[in-house]
């Protein structure tokens, strides 16, 4: 569909997640990001936790063979994990983030004019590329919210 939002600087804040970190084939990333958002949620509600806001994903490498790749929610306190979910806090950091409006699948334009801005800017990537899900999956996919943030130095 379409970029929402200017390309910009922001200063994300520290954040408590759960999350759990796998390695997949992008192929099966739908699947395997159901089981860990739905397995997420239920030892939330077994420790009476609460979301800060949406899913989010997090981008380790771009290699789809082998996609290191976790998926999580913010939480607004500390929190600790149980086997494979991780409880911990993402730093404080200076990132490049934009807004999409459609469909998951179609947000690479936009992950390639925020690596482009960044590069024109003078900055560099630093670390991995979360995709933060600002509203409901449910919603028609034309009406699907995603910010993308790239961590940079």
């Amino acid at each position: 569909m379409a970029i929402i939002s200017t390309i910009n600087v922001i200063e994300q804040p520290e954040q408590h997640v759960l999350s759990i970190r796998t390695t997949i084939h992008f192929d099966d990333y739908p699947r395997v990001a159901g089981q860990a958002y739905g397995r997420i949620m239920e030892y939330a509600a077994r420790n009476g936790l609460l979301f800060s806001s949406g899913p989010f994903v997090c981008y380790h490498n771009a290699d789809l063979e082998n996609l290191d790749v976790e998926m999580g929610f913010p939480v607004a306190k500390p929190v600790t994990g149980e086997g494979d979910i991780m409880g911990y806090v993402i730093p404080v950091q200076k990132a490049v983030s934009g807004i999409f409006l459609g469909a998951y699948t179609d947000t690479d334009p936009l992950m390639m004019e925020i690596i482009q801005w960044i590069a024109e800017h003078g900055y560099e990537q630093q670390g991995e590329i979360y995709n933060y899900y600002l509203n409901d999956e449910d919603r028609p996919v034309g009406e699907l919210l995603t910010q993308i943030v790239v961590p940079i130095k």
